[in-house]
């Protein structure tokens, strides 16, 4: 009988791969109180992590947040840093990570006058190596804000991919590669509409 691998949620992140990257606040603190803080926080990944890694799929709430990320190819990564001659490794890309909710929390804290730590550490990468799961992560991240209760329909969540996917206006998201996964524009939508379950899935969910 077929005898599914234990999910690891702090997996080694490997080049070309996909993973589902995710992480809480402590305590009852929130990440973000404030609608600047959503977007200075995107902006802080782009700064920090996009060199190593793109966003497919994101969805941030009050005090926690859900990324689906693809780890750039070594070549990419090396072209993006000039790091020739240089040896990558996980260390790299995780000491990015690092940085990024590091720089983040020294800024949260100012602006909101607060001390001490803001992140559960260490932060959750499961790596998303089957299709279906695939699809099923895009729908459970983008229906997290009614999950949690912040909104009837998900599509009225504003700090989430979701209309970045179904627009046409510009974008940082793989948009293309993502509706590709479904099919076409109207696949991607019924399927978040029909919100389609799979046992075991709940395992590469948050707790």
């Amino acid at each position: 009988m077929y005898k599914e691998k234990y999910v690891n949620k702090y997996e080694v992140l490997d080049f070309s791969e996909f993973y589902h990257v995710y992480n809480k606040a402590v305590g009852s603190e929130l990440l973000f109180k404030t609608e600047k803080d959503y977007y200075y926080f995107l902006n802080k990944f782009d700064r920090y992590v996009n060199a190593f890694a793109e966003i497919y799929t994101y969805c941030l709430l009050p005090n926690h947040f859900h990324f689906l990320i693809r780890i750039k190819e070594e070549s990419e990564i090396i072209e993006n840093l000039k790091y020739i001659g240089k040896e990558l490794s996980f260390e790299k890309i995780n000491q990015a990570f690092s940085n990024f909710f590091n720089s983040y929390a020294k800024s949260f804290n100012k602006i909101h006058k607060r001390k001490g730590k803001l992140f559960m550490l260490p932060y959750k990468r499961i790596l998303v190596d089957k299709e279906d799961y695939l699809l099923i992560l895009i729908n459970y991240i983008h229906r997290n804000p009614i999950h949690h209760g912040l909104k009837d329909n998900f599509s009225d969540w504003k700090y989430s991919s979701y209309n970045a996917c179904i627009s046409d206006k510009p974008t940082k998201i793989k948009r293309e590669e993502i509706i590709s996964f479904f099919g076409s524009k109207d696949d991607f939508i019924k399927f978040h509409q029909e919100n389609k379950e799979k046992p075991g899935s709940e395992k590469y969910y948050l707790e």
